[in-house]
């Protein structure tokens, strides 16, 4: 994970600290299950409150955060 994406990934779950330590001990690659559920569903709900066009395309931040979402998925 790039810096940029590390440092954005946890201004969105900075109301989630379990995620951020589970992730800085473990990695993405690492999630328990449950912390990769909790996380998608962070990541989907920022994603449709701020990274979409009014023509329901992703903007730039919707498209950075679609790549969060692949590192994630890839924990699966």
């Amino acid at each position: 994970m790039k810096p940029r994406q590390k440092e954005m990934l946890f201004t969105l779950l900075s109301g989630h600290p379990e995620y951020i330590s589970e992730i800085e001990k473990n990695g993405v690659d690492n999630l328990n299950p449950e912390s990769i559920d909790g996380i998608l569903d962070i990541l989907l709900t920022a994603f449709v409150n701020y990274g979409l066009e009014d023509n329901y395309k992703p903007n730039n931040y919707g498209l950075e955060i679609e790549h969060l979402i692949d590192l994630v998925n890839d924990a699966e």
